[in-house]
């Protein structure tokens, strides 16, 4: 795979984004005392899996990453169990480092399926699969500290 062209220039490649933003997020849940691994790159939907040291807790997670301030990231087929929870991370340059928040898998597909609806009528075909941030400084402020606080369910 060429890292770099022509066309290119300088940007990283989509691949390598996701790369870090999982890599990131498993650093992030080792400093816990979790354990954190990252599954294979083409695991369907799965980026991380996650448990408590003695086993008795296990999550999955998903792991959407952005290099830049963004609010909504594409989330095409949102997995859903109870289980299965949401990272979205997005890169602040000016800081150097990485903003995550996170939410349950249910509250993704619910959102994504909410704003297809509202993209379909308002646009009058098929809409994106995104999943957005609260507009409300607070709504955002709750899902940065749950993904600050966030274990593996028991």
């Amino acid at each position: 795979m060429r890292m770099k062209s022509a066309k290119n220039k300088g940007r990283v490649p989509l691949q390598l984004i996701g790369a870090a933003g999982v890599h990131f997020v498993v650093s992030e849940l080792s400093l816990r005392g979790l354990i954190a691994l990252p599954t294979a790159r083409n695991t369907a939907g799965i980026d991380v899996l996650v448990s408590e040291p003695d086993g008795n807790a296990l999550a999955s997670l998903q792991v959407k990453t952005s290099l830049g301030k963004t609010s909504s990231w594409l989330t095409y087929r949102p997995l859903q169990g109870p289980r299965v929870f949401y990272v979205f991370l997005r890169y602040i340059k000016s800081e150097k480092r990485f903003e995550g928040f996170l939410e349950s898998s249910e509250e993704v597909a619910k959102q994504v399926r909410r704003n297809l609806r509202r993209d379909y009528q308002r646009r009058g075909r098929k809409g994106f699969s995104v999943w957005k941030l609260p507009s409300s400084p607070e709504g955002v402020e709750q899902l940065r500290q749950r993904w600050e606080t966030w274990r593996p369910p028991a």
